[in-house]
């Protein structure tokens, strides 16, 4: 069991490397990646397989932050907007932001979820990458 999550845990860098040098979001992944180690955040990765090849279709990953480093993730998602396709919506004290790109290999999503209104109280990221077939 330590064993699959150990190379599910390796297969799901390789491919953020892979997919980062291909889409301009660069900078999300990276924040992701250093949030995940803190201890004050909370980090779900899941990838999900062909059963029959084996190979990656999709990796859902979540972040969630509290406190004051949550803001910095609302300064990153609108320094990347202009890498995809970017909407923002606004629901009482809840902000959603959303980054869409697109290549030949995958498509990937990423979605901000903050509260607070004039001060960002906490963050949710989700990330997804869903592989296209080749």
């Amino acid at each position: 069991m330590r064993k699959n999550i150990i190379r599910a845990a390796i297969t799901v860098v390789v491919l953020l490397l892979q997919a980062t040098t291909v889409c301009a979001q660069n900078h999300i992944d990276q924040m992701v990646e250093n949030f995940s180690a803190l201890g004050s955040s909370k980090f779900t990765s899941v990838v999900e397989r062909n059963p029959a090849t084996g190979r990656i279709q999709k990796v859902v990953k979540v972040l969630e932050v509290t406190g004051p480093k949550a803001a910095s993730f609302r300064q990153v998602f609108l320094k990347e907007k202009e890498t995809g396709s970017f909407s923002q919506q606004q629901e009482g004290e809840e902000q959603t932001l959303t980054l869409s790109c697109e290549n030949s290999k995958q498509v990937r999503l990423y979605m901000l979820r903050t509260t607070g209104r004039t001060v960002v109280n906490s963050a949710k990221v989700t990330i997804i990458v869903k592989i296209k077939k080749t």
